[in-house]
């Protein structure tokens, strides 16, 4: 259940957060000597397209009832608490931004006995530069033409949007992750691409080429949070929530599977590779991403997220 730290008590696996606009009014009151929360961020030397666990730690005696943060693109990070009393969250390292110091700042509000306190939770990122190639795709006029369709193409997004705002307050994941289906890897997460000369981003996500009609599995298990034919860009389009903020969406299907609410396991079968939406061929274009910033499939695969 996802509350406002300003309401009932928590429990376990339940969102906690501020409002984004909070996360910078100052501290509020005094932290004793020894009585303060911790903020914890793994890897040590992430880099972009990396999934960061963010944790806080309450001092001892305390309780946490609400954490707020903003940090890179994400104006406001999902905090989950833990059995251990502590609350972690999310959060990718864009694929855009420069090797670096960056600065994370958590507001935390704790509660001892009957009373309740604000804090300021502090730690470093020390990210690694990562270079992505180009890769220069040719298409004809007609297809390309989808670019310029600003309005359609910012209404699709938000239709995408809008089915990830509610993920599930607890890890719906197990296991290692999986590749969605075989093929061959054509083009990876991060590539600056241009399009007929012109450009038009760096990759979200990782495409795999594969016949029509091969089957597409869930990457791990999770709900059905959209499947619908996004005819714009995506095409036939699944998400997949995870929980605690962690989606896998899989465009360009010939055909969807599964639908909206309904319960997968890993490596079950939910579509088929297809070549609908914005494509120059049949492939499965496949993403993770932590809330809306879109992290790297092939390091999820090494090594995914731990709650």
């Amino acid at each position: 259940m996802r509350t406002n730290f300003h309401n009932s008590p928590i429990r376990s696996h339940q969102t906690l957060k501020y409002s984004a606009t909070a996360f910078f009014i100052g501290l509020l009151a005094a932290v004793a000597p020894g009585r303060a929360a911790t903020l914890r961020v793994t890897p040590a030397s992430p880099q972009p397209g990396d999934v960061l666990a963010v944790t806080v730690y309450p001092a001892a005696g305390e309780r946490i009832t609400g954490v707020g943060m903003a940090a890179f693109d994400t104006a406001q990070v999902k905090f989950y608490t833990r059995r251990d009393g502590s609350a972690r969250a999310f959060l990718g390292l864009p694929f855009d931004r420069p090797g670096g110091v960056y600065p994370l700042r958590a507001r935390v509000r704790v509660a001892r006995g009957n009373e309740t306190r604000e804090q300021i939770a502090s730690a470093t990122v020390r990210a690694r530069t990562r270079d992505f190639p180009t890769q220069r795709i040719s298409m004809r006029a007609s297809t390309a033409g989808t670019m310029s369709k600003k309005d359609l193409l910012r209404r699709e997004k938000a239709l995408v949007q809008s089915a990830m705002k509610n993920s599930y307050p607890a890890p719906l994941w197990s296991g290692p992750w999986v590749v969605p289906t075989a093929g061959r890897a054509t083009s990876a997460y991060g590539r600056r691409r241009y399009v007929n000369g012109k450009w038009w981003g760096q990759h979200n996500g990782a495409d795999i080429k594969a016949p029509t009609g091969a089957p597409v599995r869930a990457a791990n298990g999770g709900r059905i949070a959209l499947s619908q034919y996004l005819p714009t860009l995506r095409g036939n389009c699944i998400v997949v929530d995870h929980g605690c903020n962690v989606f896998s969406i899989y465009m360009h299907l010939s055909q969807r599977a599964v639908s909206v609410g309904q319960s997968v396991a890993r490596g079950q079968v939910i579509g088929r590779v297809g070549a609908t939406g914005f494509v120059t061929g049949a492939h499965l274009h496949w993403e993770i991403r932590v809330g809306w910033e879109p992290v790297d499939p092939n390091k999820v695969l090494r090594s995914g997220p731990q709650f």
